[in-house]
């Protein structure tokens, strides 16, 4: 039997093809290189959840070294407690090593329409290998949701003498971040406008006007855009929310 001429061609095409299949599939695997394994039911003694999402999402990964976008075919969430995010791929539940990574986007319907959810590091100037949600950029400034869940204990009365038990609570905050400074506040009103002492008197104005509460990022947002549009009128941002 005679060998086709063309046979070392073909084992060529052949072998660079499996190359390249061998290259994806290790450049999927890098996300678990730089990472820690943890156990799947660590808190099912604990009341409530310290994730940011009821369920798992499929997410997109950004290296810091090479910010190249990797498609991630694993099911991410944060955790609140551990402020990181994980991982799933089969049965392994990974934590990422925040300083690796520079951004993870969450294809979901978020507050004001958004089609993903953006996570980022190094947006803090303190808190730089942290992930933060990314909830407003404007012309010069951003704001951060930092979401915490802390581990709480309560009683509660059993038969016998009253028990303590552990459940998570709500810690999370946001920040403005202008000319390279932080402040923390939360969605209260007094705490807000002390953030933007700047436009105080307008954004009270506002609040009282269309009657906000700020019980949800969408009117978060709302405020956020109305106070890009008092200090830069031309923002595509601000006109966007009128």
């Amino acid at each position: 039997m005679k060998t086709p001429r063309n046979f070392p061609l073909l084992s060529t095409l052949i072998l660079i093809t499996f190359l390249q299949i061998s290259a994806i599939a290790q450049k999927a695997d890098v996300l678990l290189t730089n990472s820690h394994t943890f156990e799947v039911d660590q808190y099912k003694d604990i009341d409530g959840s310290p994730y940011l999402f009821e369920s798992w999402q499929m997410g997109k990964v950004i290296s810091k070294e090479k910010g190249e976008v990797v498609e991630v075919e694993y099911l991410l969430n944060f955790n609140g407690y551990t402020k990181s995010f994980e991982v799933r791929k089969d049965q392994q539940f990974i934590t990422l090593d925040e300083k690796y990574y520079s951004e993870i986007r969450v294809p979901t319907k978020g507050a004001d329409g958004a089609k993903e959810l953006i996570f980022k590091t190094n947006a803090h100037p303190i808190y730089k290998n942290r992930f933060m949600q990314v909830v407003f950029e404007g012309t010069d400034f951003v704001v951060l949701h930092d979401f915490q869940q802390r581990l709480a204990k309560r009683e509660i009365q059993g038969y016998a003498a009253n028990e303590k038990v552990e459940e998570f609570q709500n810690n999370s905050t946001y920040h403005v971040v202008k000319g390279g400074k932080a402040k923390a506040f939360k969605t209260k009103k007094k705490s807000l406008l002390s953030a933007f002492k700047d436009q105080e008197a307008a954004l009270k104005n506002y609040i009282k006007k269309n009657k906000l509460k700020i019980e949800t990022d969408a009117q978060l947002i709302a405020l956020l855009r109305y106070y890009e549009g008092l200090n830069h009128p031309d923002s595509p941002m601000a006109l966007n929310g009128n």
